[in-house]
């Protein structure tokens, strides 16, 4: 049972430090870098693109100890406790430009980046709603 036990220690702590670095990875993205570009100069104009960047993540872990299975063996029957664990993790991240700031003679000008594809899917699914909802008070 104490070799079992210091298993289940070893495991958790080798565990811990790869969703550490898991996470580490995944939120690195979320940097200053990243939501901002560097700056390009084209004349008297400067144009610095802003960013959103989003970042998400899980995990979850589980273990157990079962009942002591029977060893068949020499004259004394011993029993050893039977166990298992698992760990699993997943996460995302996503940036996609939203402005783009311009700096030039006449001062500084913020212009939004409409994203078409964005503004299209939420009417698709916008209008999908609306149809259910008018088939049900229909009914």
């Amino acid at each position: 049972m104490i070799d079992t036990t210091n298993e289940v220690l070893a495991l958790t702590e080798k565990r811990d430090q790869q969703l550490i670095s898991s996470m580490e990875k995944l939120f690195s993205a979320a940097r200053a870098n990243a939501v901002f570009s560097e700056p390009v100069v084209s004349g008297n104009y400067t144009v610095i693109t802003a960013c959103e960047v989003t970042a998400g993540g899980g995990f979850g872990s589980g273990m157990g100890f079962g009942p002591p299975e029977k060893q068949s063996g020499e004259a004394s029957q011993s029993q050893k406790a039977s166990g298992g664990g698992g760990v699993g993790a997943g996460g995302a991240s996503s940036g996609r430009p939203v402005a783009a700031i311009i700096v030039g003679p006449d001062g500084v000008s913020v212009q939004p980046i409409l994203d078409v594809t964005k503004v299209a899917l939420a009417g698709i699914a916008f209008a999908g709603s609306i149809v259910v909802m008018l088939r049900k008070v229909l009914k």
